[in-house]
């Protein structure tokens, strides 16, 4: 039994819209504003982390039959728990439920409002992060198919706005292509498009999709892979062409814009290219798809949780943690939560590439275990190594010796030195012998 073109068509769309949470919108056009002239170069970096990975992390997912837990146990069991709730509460109440809310307010609510002092704009977050996860808990413990059905039409809603504001962009550019800021697009791209979190999304995302397959009635694993890695093209596809467009639309804004709030960018490109009835209409679309999203990610959350400890901690008590821990941080404001949100991106990060790409190199080097030990490991403790940095810092220490050691390390300058160590280690795991063959 197969699944016919449509039903691959529309589970790709499906994966498409979990992807696409609206708060992954604000960074294109701030991307494409500040790399200027060097615009391309960036966009290809954003797109190969933002794009790239979760496409691949979707096929490796597939091709292994399980998820992110499922490929971490190839190293060891306990760190197969750590990285998996690392993840989860990345994707959840630490970072992406919080950022929801916040682009609700900066998109959605802010630009409409008359907010003159700092004390004001804190007064109308904090009342509006109140309501929308008060909505989100709501939904989240007493689940309805309001929240599906909305999201079906949100979805083309929220594309056809967004092919209107590339389109209007392309045609009438609001300026010129100013001077990059960046040295190195590329890499700067790369490491943006760490911000979308879709790379770590996708080896959770993946599972779902899996499941919803076999939901059909295919139980063939070939015919399950293939629909899953079309659903993944499909998928990055629409990814791709939305980055791309607004990343032009916000390199061609010219200098009007001053600010460094990617949310309040978008909100200003979307008045400009559409009046503030198009602006209205975005704003309303953009707040929703942000509740959608919060309800699906608190509520994934709490299914997380309540099995990792054996239903000692049940749902709603988690889902109720997730929503009060997602409302404190969400009151920092956008900004803030996309300024903190950095270290624990850029160490997360390469931690699940090493693993989703040696997940799908696994039959090439025979899946031995030392190899995902050494490489996996290696890459885990040099990113751990530069968040200490990163904290010691902060907080005055000068660990002068451990930072000039890891200045040595090839591409060190542009956030990308973990790559190298990662192969060699891998390298090494290849000429480790086992004592046991690995599963």
């Amino acid at each position: 039994m197969q699944l016919t073109k449509k039903e691959v068509l529309v589970t790709g769309l499906a994966l498409l819209a979990m992807f696409l949470g609206a708060g992954n919108l604000i960074f294109p056009p701030m991307l494409g504003l500040q790399a200027g002239e060097m615009m391309w170069w960036a966009v290809l970096g954003f797109v190969a982390t933002g794009v790239g990975l979760p496409l691949l992390g979707v096929t490796a997912v597939a091709k292994a039959g399980g998820d992110l837990q499922y490929l971490a146990n190839r190293v060891h069991p306990l760190f197969s728990k750590v990285i998996t709730t690392v993840v989860v509460l990345s994707i959840g109440p630490l970072l992406a439920i919080p950022r929801t809310a916040a682009t609700t307010f900066e998109v959605g609510i802010a630009p409409f409002l008359q907010l003159n002092t700092p004390g004001e704009a804190k007064l109308a977050l904090a009342i509006s992060t109140f309501i929308f996860f008060g909505i989100t808990l709501l939904y989240v413990l007493r689940p309805t198919k309001i929240v599906d059905n909305v999201g079906k039409f949100l979805m083309p809603a929220l594309l056809l706005f967004l092919g209107v504001i590339i389109y209007k962009g392309m045609v009438s550019p609001m300026g010129t292509v100013g001077v990059s800021q960046y040295t190195s697009p590329f890499a700067q791209g790369f490491l943006e498009g760490y911000n979308t979190m879709d790379a770590l999304a996708s080896v959770i995302f993946g599972l779902v999709i899996v499941n919803a397959i076999k939901a059909k009635g295919i139980t063939n694993n070939n015919e399950i892979a293939r629909v899953t890695i079309w659903a993944g093209v499909i998928a990055a596809a629409g990814l791709a062409a939305v980055y791309v467009g607004l990343a032009y639309v916000g390199a061609t804004s010219g200098s009007n814009f001053t600010g460094d709030n990617p949310g309040q960018l978008l909100a200003y490109l979307t008045k400009s290219l559409l009046g503030s009835t198009g602006q209205m209409v975005v704003a309303i679309t953009i707040a929703l798809a942000c509740l959608t999203t919060a309800i699906g990610l608190v509520s994934s959350c709490g299914r997380f949780f309540n099995r990792l400890t054996n239903e000692k901690i049940s749902y709603n008590t988690v889902c109720i943690i997730a929503v009060l821990v997602s409302l404190l941080l969400s009151n920092m404001g956008l900004a803030k939560i996309l300024e903190v949100s950095v270290p624990l991106l850029v160490t997360v990060h390469p931690i699940v590439i090493v693993l989703v790409l040696l997940s799908l190199a696994h039959n090439l080097f025979g899946g031995k275990k030392p190899v995902y030990v050494a490489a996996v490991g290696g890459t885990t403790v040099l990113v751990l190594t530069n968040l200490l940095l990163d904290v010691a810092n902060n907080l005055g220490i000068k660990l002068t010796m451990l930072s000039s050691a890891l200045s040595y390390l090839p591409m060190r300058e542009q956030g990308l030195e973990w790559v190298i160590p990662a192969i060699v280690m891998a390298v090494v795991g290849l000429m480790i012998k086992e004592k046991h063959k690995a599963a």
